[in-house]
């Protein structure tokens, strides 16, 4: 937001230079982006712009009245002369003389909390004196003329948005504002106007919600008599309306945020005398005003003495909290030894807990005014500490794949229902979203590999993803962390390798390894780790891949089970198999033959050297013999004296094995 100094001073007397009111506001939260120097025009006066950004929850110093109110609080406290100025008075306002009766319509509906208007006539449009043209350039605003400026005006002094109309373009006087289910066409566009709130004329709608107007009712050179509006709408409607019709301007942002209602009568009288100062122009009507249900009384709060300092962490004097609360209009309406019952002004929306407040009186205090004595030591809970540990096996492994070539994704938790027909699961149920936007994307996803099918292109075709899988167990819902990765044009055992140093690297052992028919996976004391295959030709088809892709998917969540329960350091593991001797044997064997039989006839009983075996490679050729396959096994013995000698004789003892029990071809 930008505002304007000499603007800010017509509300606050200090003597502060504009450097150390930059200072202050920042303090207090307003943090000041620029300070620029400017010059105004047909002036010799220099002036200030300020550039502030706001938090969202502050509407109430989304004005140059707001910020002085709140920067005269923080200078009082810190023991600096300041006195806000009061805003000029309206008393002077009343009706003048007779126009047309004008018949306004208002519905009872909680989208329109309250609605008030008046009307002027025999004004005259012209420019705007030198001082509005001013203030208004100096903060980026352009001046179009003395009417529709004091909207602008209003909008920046007050926080306040209204509305002008001319009013002899409103043909028959009969006005309401109502919702609609008809469709309409104004400014070159055409709008579904289903459940939102419109004036309309007679059947011609002149705006929505304040928002969109129609510019046929807009203030011109001609106009002689106008129709001023101040209304305050639900934030929550004008948040959806301003969505749905892509409105992102000074009104919208002020109305989606929650405006005081009580500002309504003022605003209208200050921008109806200024008008009449301007134009020339008489009051022709008395403030009408609409305010069915007024909303309940303000918010009463308990404060603690005790919270207090336990939140801030410094005693502070309670004469000091008293002194601030009155500074921020907030009345104590009892107190006690424990604290305070108080009262808060019904234009602090932000302020509804007991913490909300704790942080107002820490924010005019000042967060750099505690002279802390001792040093604050913070202590880490251990499941914080098991989190970071975690969070960091996670970068290691992500790491590692990157190191490999594999790019990292992030895909949506929903998935689309067609999917669901490569998946033949009877152990679970999809989780189906009622409510969800898109009805394709209807479904959480129980697999994290068609998100990432989706990814695969020519240039990239490595991938991996963090993720959940969610699903329906026995009238439960479950979630499951898991590791997806893909790879395309890659040997199966590179890729099964790559696979096996991610485990092994998060401490895990993955000796106990099976295969099946399209794949194989990885098993630690029955709980399934990792599971490795090629994708069906038919879910490539779907996505128009022509070329073999493999795809691991990880049960991540077991894999975090097992480091705690073992209580592994994945850091200071000493990994066995750098002690071990390693010796490779290749096999010609049937294809029935699977290698957890090979690995049975490997332990004899008389083997007590031979440590762990792993499949190394599997290979098939046509030049084989029918029904053949090959391969090629890994064996780990443990290292002692004289080994060599041992090892040799196990080796020949277990080619005798294989040949004689399985009919193998040592290659």
């Amino acid at each position: 937001m930008k505002i304007s100094f000499n603007w800010l001073k017509l509300y606050l007397d200090t003597e502060v230079s504009i450097q150390f009111i930059c200072k202050i506001l920042t303090d207090i939260g307003l943090l000041v982006e620029n300070l620029k120097k400017i010059k105004n025009l047909n002036s010799f006066q220099e002036d200030y712009l300020i550039e502030l950004n706001i938090p969202p929850n502050r509407i109430d110093v989304m004005s140059h009245y707001g910020i002085a109110r709140d920067l005269n609080i923080a200078l009082k406290s810190r023991g600096f002369k300041s006195k806000i100025k009061y805003l000029p008075s309206v008393s002077l306002f009343k009706k003048e003389i007779n126009f047309k009766n004008l018949k306004c319509f208002i519905e009872k509906n909680k989208k329109c909390i309250r609605y008030s208007y008046t009307t002027l006539s025999n004004i005259k449009v012209l420019d705007s004196p030198n001082w509005l043209k001013n203030y208004l350039n100096n903060i980026g605003c352009i001046s179009k003329n003395n009417i529709l400026d004091i909207e602008n005006f209003i909008l920046y002094e007050l926080g306040k948005p209204i509305r002008i109309y001319d009013l002899d373009k409103i043909k028959n006087f009969s006005l309401s504002l109502k919702e609609s289910k008809k469709k309409f066409f104004f400014n070159k566009k055409f709008f579904s106007s289903k459940n939102d709130l419109i004036l309309f004329n007679d059947k011609n709608p002149i705006c929505i919600a304040g928002l969109l107007v129609n510019n046929n009712f807009i203030v011109e050179k001609l106009t002689k008599n106008i129709f001023i509006e101040s209304a305050d709408y639900s934030a929550e409607y004008i948040y959806k309306i301003a969505k749905k019709y892509n409105i992102k301007n000074e009104f919208s942002i002020r109305f989606e945020r929650g405006l005081d209602p009580n500002l309504n009568i003022y605003a209208l009288k200050r921008a109806a005398l200024l008008i009449k100062k301007l134009s020339g122009g008489k009051i022709s009507s008395k403030i009408v005003d609409f305010y069915p249900e007024k909303p309940e009384k303000n918010i009463d709060i308990f404060i603690r003495f005790n919270k207090i300092n336990k939140i801030i962490g410094y005693n502070l004097n309670f004469l000091k909290i008293k002194e601030i609360l009155i500074l921020l209009k907030i009345k104590v309406l009892k107190e006690n030894f424990n604290g305070l019952k108080i009262k808060i002004p019904f234009y602090r929306k932000d302020i509804t807990r007991e913490i909300d407040v704790i942080e107002e009186i820490l924010r005019i205090y000042g967060y750099n005014n505690f002279n802390l004595k001792e040093k604050i030591y913070f202590s880490c809970k251990k499941r914080n500490f098991l989190l970071k540990k975690e969070k960091m096996i996670e970068n290691m492994i992500s790491n590692q794949l990157n190191s490999h070539g594999f790019y990292e994704i992030l895909n949506s938790s929903l998935t689309e229902k067609k999917y669901s027909k490569y998946e033949n699961n009877n152990f679970y149920e999809k989780i189906f979203i009622f409510n969800s936007k898109n009805k394709n994307f209807s479904f959480l996803r129980d697999n994290l590999l068609f998100g990432i099918l989706e990814k695969i292109s020519s240039n990239k075709n490595q991938f991996f993803e963090w993720g959940k899988k969610y699903f329906f167990y026995k009238k439960n819902i479950l979630e499951n962390k898991t590791l997806g990765i893909i790879c395309a044009n890659n040997s199966f055992f590179k890729f099964k390798g790559i696979i096996e140093q991610l485990i092994i690297r998060c401490g895990i052992n993955v000796d106990n390894q099976k295969i099946y028919k399209n794949g194989i996976y990885f098993n630690y004391k029955k709980n399934i780790i990792c599971n490795i295959g090629y994708i069906k030709n038919a879910i490539l088809e779907e996505f128009e891949i022509f070329h073999n892709i493999l795809y691991a998917d990880i049960n991540w969540d077991i894999i975090l089970l097992l480091l705690k329960k073992e209580e592994k350091s994945f850091f200071k593991k000493k990994y066995h198999h750098l002690t071990l001797y390693r010796r490779d044997i290749s096999l010609l064997i049937e294809k029935k033959i699977s290698f957890e039989e090979i690995k049975k006839l490997s332990f004899y009983k008389e083997n007590k050297i031979l440590k762990k075996i792993h499949l190394l490679d599997e290979y098939n050729s046509k030049n084989f013999t029918f029904g053949k396959k090959s391969y090629t096994i890994s064996f780990f013995f443990q290292k002692f004296k004289n080994h060599e000698t041992i090892i040799e004789k196990t080796i020949n003892k277990l080619k005798f094995i294989f040949i004689k029990k399985i009919k193998a071809i040592i290659r």
